[in-house]
Order: C-alpha cells, then structure tokens, then sequence
C-alpha cells in the first residue's frame, strides 16, 4: 500500500462485511498502512474529504482501495 497517496473506495465484499458499502465513491488519503504483518484485516485508515457519520478517519479494506 502507498502511505500518503489519495484513493477512492470502491465496492468490495469485505467493505460490505463491515457494512460501510455507503463509502463507496468517497475520496480520501491512506495515511496509515495496517497491512503489514496480516493475514486477515489488510487494508489501511483512510482520511476522507468529507465526513461519514461525522468521523473523517477511517479503516478501509485493501481490496477497497483504488489509488488514483
């Protein structure tokens, strides 16, 4: 994953599993990887543009990143 690159979430089965489907379109900045050393729950916390549910960080999976 690229620390510090602007993405935009797209639909996953892993982002519907945490019921954040909603998110889907939103643009944002991977600020942190969490990958490392995973097996399970790879993906990273994400600064969006705007807020959801009036929180700006969140985690989103690796498969619902998209890098632009």
């Amino acid at each position: 994953m690229i620390r510090n690159a602007y993405i935009t979430i797209i639909a996953s089965p892993e982002l519907s599993e945490m019921r954040l489907e909603e998110l889907d379109g939103y643009r944002g900045l991977l600020v942190e990887d969490l990958s490392l050393a995973r097996k399970k729950n790879r993906g990273g916390l994400v600064l969006l543009e705007k807020t959801y549910m009036d929180e700006f960080l969140w985690f989103i999976p690796e498969e619902s990143i998209s890098y632009e």
